[in-house]
């Protein structure tokens, strides 16, 4: 049984990466069991990665451990030359890469044991509905905005199925309806290969982002979430896809669009103050709802004009039993 290699190819235009992917894949298909990946995947062995992105600090860890790391610039007039570690495209001809990744997979070589504990399989989503701990999810997307700032195409997977892909560069969210249902096992979200974004530009539909953002978060978050004590004002209208509670959320949204407190909304509606809060955390996590001060709120902004109209009513009362004589 062939060895199981994994490689990622990361910060390249499509072509070159099919390129890349079809010289590797043709010269040790017959040795190696390669296996294409993600960047952050932890069986990860050999990264080929655009010298733009080396200093990026994941890659940066990644550097001290053992995988091996080929970078790629672009340079005409060093054209597929290998020098320290760097190879320099377009490529002519392949023996510098063939003898690199010569080296880098003698190296990269797991014992049988290993591979046979690792040995990658197609898991079947589950159709078993599991709701994500809004723990794991604000982590997830606060590594997007932190951690993995300055990339701009990430999926978000489960199980090593791709559930969906977004663009943070040109605002779009892409899904994947048959796997609506998040199965027992992994979430993570990671830098997307070119190959996953063309897919699913392809195959699924595109939402704006921040409603795709918005719905994801709203689907798979449970009920206990953060309680949100202050005031807040709505950026954006997200648009839910459920009809079940559609009118609720709309109603929602109207209040938030001008600035409340979740308490005023549930006095006001009555609506369930876990629902409100849950809304208020996928709207957290889409980036479209910002705190604002307690005073510009509109429970406060309503007081005054329930006061006059409290008071009219009194003048009303008091004129009247005056000219009664009362």
């Amino acid at each position: 049984m062939n060895n199981s290699i994994y490689i990622s190819i990361f910060g390249l235009s499509l072509s070159t990466i099919n390129e890349l992917k079809n010289i590797i894949f043709i010269k040790f298909c017959d040795q190696y069991q390669i296996n294409w990946t993600h960047i952050t995947d932890i069986r990860l062995q050999i990264l080929l990665i655009n010298d733009d992105f080396i200093d990026l600090d994941h890659v940066v860890k990644m550097s001290k451990t053992n995988v091996q790391i080929l970078k790629l610039k672009k340079n005409e007039s060093l054209s597929g030359k290998l020098i320290n570690d760097t190879l320099y495209l377009p490529l002519q001809f392949s023996n510098s890469l063939d003898s690199w990744m010569a080296h880098a997979l003698e190296k990269s070589t797991l014992p049988a044991n290993f591979q046979a504990m690792h040995q990658p399989f197609l898991l079947e989503t589950e159709h078993i509905s599991k709701k994500i701990a809004h723990q794991e999810i604000s982590s997830a997307f606060h590594n997007v905005y932190e951690k993995y700032a300055g990339i701009s195409h990430f999926v978000i997977e489960n199980n090593q199925n791709i559930m969906a892909c977004f663009d943070l560069k040109n605002k779009e969210f892409y899904r994947n309806p048959e796997l609506s249902l998040i199965a027992e096992g992994s979430f993570s979200i990671v830098p997307a290969d070119i190959n996953s974004i063309v897919n699913f530009k392809k195959y699924f539909q595109c939402k704006e982002l921040s409603s795709g953002i918005w719905q994801f978060v709203w689907d798979h978050t449970p009920n206990e979430v953060p309680e949100y004590t202050h005031a807040y004002r709505l950026l954006h209208w997200p648009q839910p896809a459920s009809l079940t509670c559609r009118s609720e959320l709309f109603k929602i949204s109207a209040f938030l669009s001008k600035g409340c407190t979740a308490q005023f909304i549930h006095q006001k509606t009555n609506i369930c103050a876990d629902t409100i809060h849950r809304y208020l955390f996928a709207c957290e996590v889409a980036q479209i709802v910002a705190e604002i001060p307690v005073k510009d709120a509109l429970d406060i902004r309503a007081l005054p004009a329930e006061v006059n109209e409290v008071s009219s009513v009194r003048g009303f009362f008091n004129s009247l039993r005056k000219k009664l004589g009362l």
